[in-house]
């Protein structure tokens, strides 16, 4: 008997002869995380202004060429329109900021992935938001390190820097992430280092451009400090982040720039128009000042998005591309180059 077992197992040893696949792991508990088995790709989010996010593959929307009609973004609930969309890894934690000056946070894989076609997830179903609360910006993190801070503006030009890992851990409920005074919001908030640029532009196409080191870092429950001088029945448009690494810019006095490389600071108009602007077209400015023209506009129109684009080894050639999105929810996706470059003043 124990010689013919022994048999058996010579020739199940011969016939299966490849190495192990596997191997054994000591774990204290034995347990595994949802990140251990979701992998970590990239993914679209798209916030709406009634609360609704939807989560979406990338390849969801294909090249187009500039001026085309676009692509729906899908199904939107009736007086509903686009308030944020970002770019993100599903393993990043994502920071929900509302209105009120509240930060809230959750992993980006937790939000249901849907359709182009969908309507997205109520966001009162991943957080606890408190009754009329809006969530205005979304911001993802991947690792909540010393040398990085939240610049955060609002709709009334208050801008303040806080330190990124002031934000490790928010309960579920949020915690304060600026003091507000009555009558204002919070809309914008972006991720920064002190040598990097913030570009801020108000609705009539006024821009300050200044290094983030310029920001005293503030607690998380301060109000800050003046972004920009806005002129009667102006507001705050838009805030974008140029990294040191894409940037050389000019002193206090620049003269007339006839050097058009990048980066650029590409300007969105409501109407749909839109141009690209050198970044060595315009000098730093103190905060909580007018600031230079950066667009002008007409009379019935107003700026509504002002963001970075280019790196200064490309050239026109370059085949970055830009996502927009219409307060409609129709999305086009175009190639940077196909955008003119143009002066301060034109329109």
């Amino acid at each position: 008997m124990f010689q013919l077992i022994e048999q058996e197992a010579a020739d199940l040893k011969s016939k299966f002869a490849t190495p192990r696949r596997s191997f054994l792991e000591d774990s204290a508990n034995g347990e595994v995380d949802d990140m251990d088995v979701i992998p970590n790709e990239e993914m679209l989010l798209i916030l709406s202004e009634k609360g609704y996010l939807k989560r979406m593959n990338p390849n969801t929307f294909n090249l187009q060429n500039r001026g085309t009609i676009g692509k729906s973004v899908g199904k939107m609930r009736t007086n509903d329109n686009m308030s944020d969309f970002i770019v993100c890894q599903t393993h990043d934690h994502v920071l929900y900021f509302s209105d009120k000056g509240i930060v809230y946070s959750e992993r980006a894989y937790k939000i249901p992935e849907c359709t182009r076609v969908a309507a997205g997830t109520p966001l009162v179903q991943l957080l606890n938001l408190s009754d009329g609360e809006r969530i205005t910006s979304i911001v993802p993190v991947n690792k909540f390190v010393e040398d990085q801070y939240l610049v955060m503006l609002t709709v009334n030009g208050y801008i303040k820097k806080v330190p990124l890992n002031a934000f490790a851990s928010i309960r579920s409920t949020g915690i304060i992430s600026m003091r507000l005074v009555p009558g204002d919001e919070l809309k914008w908030v972006r991720l920064c280092r002190d040598d990097d640029l913030v570009a801020l532009a108000s609705q009539s196409g006024m821009v300050i451009v200044n290094t983030c080191n310029r920001l005293r870092p503030h607690g998380r429950t301060t109000r800050g400090m003046g972004a920009m001088r806005l002129k009667e029945d102006d507001k705050m448009a838009a805030m974008d982040i140029i990294p040191s690494t894409t940037h050389t810019m000019p002193g206090k006095t620049v003269s007339r720039v006839r050097d058009l490389s990048p980066p650029w600071l590409l300007f969105i108009a409501e109407n749909g128009y839109g141009k690209r602007v050198p970044l060595n077209a315009f000098r730093q400015s103190s905060f909580n000042r007018v600031g230079l023209r950066g667009y002008k506009l007409p009379e019935d129109c107003r700026l509504a998005a002002v963001f970075v684009v280019g790196e200064p080894t490309d050239d026109d050639a370059s085949e970055e591309q830009v996502v927009l999105v219409s307060h409609g929810g129709t999305v086009n996706r175009i190639k940077v180059k196909d955008i003119s470059i143009q002066g301060r003043g034109a329109k």
